[in-house]
């Protein structure tokens, strides 16, 4: 299937690993020239140098710190003017919570002010300066990458964030579709991510156990019987950002490979 998404110009937060790489690397793939940010020089410059040789695209790394508004208005100025202009954004950078406490009676204030100012703040932040240039385009994606914390209970900060999120894309998509803006959110599960590798040894080599085995203890409570891995959600995501998605905006969308249990009507 053709997403017509050839020439488009995108900036994806949280580009130089995991999910966000991924979907730099899905949207280069079907033609669209991306900026993508991070906060690590190395990775970032590694990725863009990957991308761009496998799909021929324009890749273009900035350095980013997402709590600093100076910093995200600075990243949006350069991929505009670099790429030309700029009409889809990927939300992706945020720090995952998974080591920290987040239980009631162990979550600090700090942790959740943090989270809420990286996640909803930046997300809002990104888009705030990124809208204009969508206008002047007249086409315009955003899509924010959220997380399952946001329908289960049992991760304070990580639920809240991630609920927060929902609620930020169901108004932005309500408040910019006259300007032909959509806006969706994806709640990724437990998926096979750089991260989630390391977590994972990290426990293994504390346990004294086999981090392949720990992997696929994790894994049997999904459905499909295995982990989401990043490229499945980066095709969601490409996906939304075509012209043929138009028809989609305002949702929260779980690539979780089938967990959970709850009924959503």
């Amino acid at each position: 299937m053709d997403l017509q998404l050839e020439g488009r110009r995108a900036l994806v937060t949280g580009g130089s690993r995991g999910i966000g790489r991924a979907v730099a690397r899905a949207l280069a793939l079907e033609g669209v020239d991306c900026a993508i940010a991070a906060r690590s020089e190395t990775t970032l410059n590694d990725a863009a140098d990957v991308i761009s040789q496998e799909s021929g695209r324009k890749i273009v790394p900035i350095l980013v710190e997402l709590t600093d508004v100076s910093s995200i208005g600075s990243m949006v100025r350069t991929a505009a003017e670099t790429l030309g202009g700029l009409e889809i954004l990927v939300n992706c950078g945020a720090r995952a919570s998974g080591d920290l406490p987040e239980s009631f009676a162990e979550v600090s204030d700090e942790t959740i002010l943090h989270d809420f100012e990286e996640k909803f703040v930046g997300y809002l932040r990104c888009a705030r300066e990124a809208v204009p240039h969508m206008r002047h385009a007249g086409y315009g994606r955003i899509v924010n990458i959220g997380g399952m914390a946001a329908r289960t209970a049992g991760r304070i900060s990580a639920g809240a964030r991630n609920a927060s999120v929902s609620s930020l894309t169901k108004t932005l998509a309500s408040e910019l579709g006259a300007d032909g803006i959509t806006v969706n959110a994806i709640h990724p599960g437990l998926t096979d991510t750089e991260t989630v590798r390391e977590r994972v040894a990290d426990l293994a080599r504390q346990r004294g156990a086999d981090p392949d085995e720990l992997l696929q203890r994790s894994a049997r409570g999904i459905p499909i019987g295995r982990m989401v891995t990043a490229a499945e959600i980066a095709n969601v995501v490409a996906f939304l950002c075509s012209p043929l998605a138009v028809g989609i905006s305002g949702e929260s969308i779980a690539v979780a490979g089938g967990s959970g249990n709850e009924v959503r009507l």
